[in-house]
Parts: C-alpha cells; structure tokens; sequence
C-alpha cells in the first residue's frame, strides 16, 4: 500500500495505520454516511472495530504478526518520499 498524503496518522497508534477522511457528502455501498475510510500500508486494515482498537493500541509491535514497530530513518524517508511523488 502507498502512503498518501491525505491520509491521517495517529501518535500512539501503528505507524503503518492510516485513516482518509471523507468530505461528508460520501456513501459506503449501503447508503450510509462515510466518516472516514481505514488503510494499512503492510495491507492488513482491521475489519471490525476490535481490530482497529488493536491497531490504535499496537505501540510496540503489530498484533497480526508481531513485526516491530521500530521504523528506520531510510523507511520512513521512503514513505514520506512515496507519498510527495504521489
């Protein structure tokens, strides 16, 4: 998954997690209002709200596969570098 520069990031959540914000005039496929849609950039977005209180919780280390959350300057260099090409 690309990091996109409208998507958000939260402090103490995953640093792979990331949420884009709906405009409020958008529908999901049943009609309702969308308040905002859940991506993860290892392609893993929680799919009930359990997963993403597991995902707003993992600070240390991600709780599908355990993988740290220590993220290199050349990793994150490369996500932010990703997401200014896009």
């Amino acid at each position: 998954m690309r990091d996109e520069t409208r998507f958000r990031r939260h402090k103490g959540a995953c640093p792979y997690y990331r949420e884009n914000w709906a405009n409020g005039d958008q529908r999901t496929a049943q009609g309702e209002s969308l308040l905002y849609e859940i991506y993860c950039l290892k392609g893993w977005p929680p799919e009930t709200r359990e997963d993403q209180q597991r995902c707003m919780c993992a600070t240390q280390r991600c709780w599908r596969n355990r993988e740290s959350h220590r993220v290199t300057p050349e990793e994150s260099a490369a996500l932010h570098a990703t997401a200014e090409s896009a």
